[in-house]
């Protein structure tokens, strides 16, 4: 009884340690977002009518760029649990990974400047 006790109170403890450093996570990656965005708008300098149809466009760009954050995360992870006990089956398959990414950002960056560049009027 005291084995399954314990085990309750490790697995519960390991689950609010993993939820804060999420927590943290979402909190750093909202400030950071935040201040990106004050960054662009201030760079922009947009008319009110060329804004209203800007943000909807950056906040869509950003939230499909988000995936591909995670996607970095993910394979930042990965390398770090493998680091000691690399092979070259593994170190292929993380390069593979990175060098998808950078294809599909450089993907995202040509697309939505396309529609930045159609919708947006070249004027401030």
């Amino acid at each position: 009884m005291k084995k399954i006790i314990l085990t309750l109170t490790i697995i519960c403890f390991s689950c609010t340690i993993m939820y804060a450093q999420h927590t943290e996570t979402e909190l750093v990656r909202s400030a950071f977002k935040l201040e990106k965005k004050a960054k662009v708008a201030d760079f922009m300098q947009l008319s009110d009518s060329a804004a209203g149809v800007f943000w909807p466009i950056y906040n869509q760009y950003e939230t499909e760029r988000a995936s591909i954050g995670d996607r970095k995360v993910k394979l930042l992870d990965a390398y770090a649990a493998s680091y000691k006990k690399m092979d070259a089956v593994t170190a292929e398959k993380l390069w593979k990974e990175s060098a998808s990414i950078q294809k599909n950002e450089a993907s995202l960056r040509e697309k939505y400047a396309g529609i930045v560049k159609k919708k947006v009027s070249g004027s401030r």
